[in-house]
């Protein structure tokens, strides 16, 4: 936050009364509660404003002494109006998220109650239960065999709770995934990320179930797929692309195949490689033609996609991945959901590999959620890349607040792939 102009002062203004350019340096609520990243800024857009009057009743600002008296008349007559009745709620919360997500969210703040080693040892047993149904499950549907969608789901819904208990943990196993079989590893990952993104968004846990077993699915036509074009070096041919994009079909009629399945792991399946500007397929859908949890699931897919080790892509960086979303963010996916699950995984996610500006490399174990590039850092290596004697713990957010200068003194300068100085992050936390 600026420091205070002395020449100015801040005073109460009805929400109803803000104008682009009046720098905002306090709310009505907490800021964790809102979408906005910083606590104090300068309103640029109509869409600031418009959350700030969605969110607020009353806005405090920064201003001129000759501005004042103009301004903070406005707020005795937004005191004196009775309160607005609460609204119903929607008879869907999906429905809702898909008008406003980002109003949403800030509507409904996310809190774990476990902390991430607390919780990391619980998970990685679920973690590791679940992977091992997912294989048995994928196995025998490449022997012909059919699909064991409850077994998925008695997985998922372990799965589920340690969301519920802590968003990190499962991420951080996520990222630590053996490259020993890309489809079960991306399977299982990709529903982490979407119990990751649904929890930030606030989802009940039978809406949690279901998308985390949907986006577990997203994939399984590619059972169908003859082994040596998933296991090709190099790209596939453009017939071989033309028989992978068949899987979103195949995966469909083995779902169709199974009795009483929840209709929102077919929307997902059906539509999770649909893009906003109508370049996906199969069926070239365009914007609002998507529904919320096909975009959902083709973000969450896509990122994924781009972190995993495969065969004919280069392994990329959390940051990498996520400064890739952005790009794409309004083109091929909702710019305002990329956001969100950007706030939901961290710039720099828990369980990644950060480089300082001293050099020093360190692995991310805690999430600032509101200033995401200000994470908590575990410290393993010193600035000549040796092996540390003592493992310390920094917070970016405070050695930011605590630098009195402009600049912090710590800062990241790079993100880093998995397995980066020979570095596994699972041998210094679990």
């Amino acid at each position: 936050m600026k420091a205070p102009d002395l020449s100015k002062t801040i005073v109460p203004v009805a929400a109803a009364r803000l104008r682009a350019g009046l720098y905002v340096a306090r709310l009505d609520r907490p800021w964790t509660d809102t979408p906005f990243l910083f606590q104090g800024f300068v309103i640029e857009d109509e869409e600031q404003l418009q959350t700030l009057r969605r969110l607020c009743k009353v806005v405090y600002v920064e201003v001129s002494r000759a501005e004042a008296e103009e301004l903070t008349r406005a707020v005795v007559e937004a005191k004196a109006a009775p309160d607005p009745k609460p609204a119903a709620p929607p008879p869907d919360l999906l429905v809702e998220l898909a008008t406003d997500p980002a109003a949403y969210v800030a509507r409904t703040p996310v809190k774990d109650p476990t902390p991430l080693k607390s919780e990391l040892s619980l998970a990685a047993t679920t973690y590791g239960e679940a992977k091992r149904l997912v294989g048995s499950v994928f196995e025998n549907l490449k022997r012909g065999g059919g699909l064991d969608v409850p077994q998925l789901q008695t997985a998922v819904g372990s799965m589920v709770d340690s969301v519920f208990r802590n968003r990190d943990a499962m991420g951080w196993l996520a990222r630590m995934k053996s490259t020993d079989d890309y489809l079960y590893n991306h399977s299982l990952a990709a529903s982490v990320w979407a119990l990751a993104f649904g929890r930030h968004l606030g989802l009940d846990r039978d809406t949690l179930k279901a998308i985390g077993t949907g986006a577990m699915l997203l994939d399984v036509g590619k059972t169908r797929l003859p082994p040596e074009i998933l296991r090709k070096p190099g790209k596939p041919s453009e017939q071989e692309w033309q028989m992978i994009r068949k899987h979103v079909d195949q995966g469909l009629e083995l779902l169709r195949a199974t009795p009483g399945l929840d209709p929102r792991i077919l929307t997902m399946v059906a539509t999770h490689h649909e893009r906003l500007d109508g370049s996906g397929y199969p069926h070239g859908l365009k914007g609002d033609e998507i529904p919320l949890l096909g975009r959902i699931a083709g973000i969450v897919d896509s990122y994924d996609a781009m972190i995993a080790e495969r065969c004919y892509a280069q392994l990329r960086s959390a940051y990498d991945a996520v400064r890739e979303l952005k790009h794409l963010g309004g083109v091929t996916f909702p710019a305002q959901l990329v956001e969100l699950f950007i706030q939901a995984v961290g710039v720099f996610p828990t369980g990644t590999l950060v480089e300082l500006n001293t050099g020093e490399v360190g692995v991310v174990i805690g999430q600032n959620r509101f200033r995401r590039l200000r994470p908590e850092v575990m410290l393993i290596l010193d600035a000549q890349k040796n092996v540390r004697t003592e493992f310390t713990t920094v917070d970016l957010l405070t050695c930011e607040e605590n630098s009195g200068s402009q600049e912090p003194a710590l800062w990241i300068r790079r993100g880093l792939e998995r397995g980066a100085f020979g570095i596994d992050p699972a041998e210094y936390f679990l």
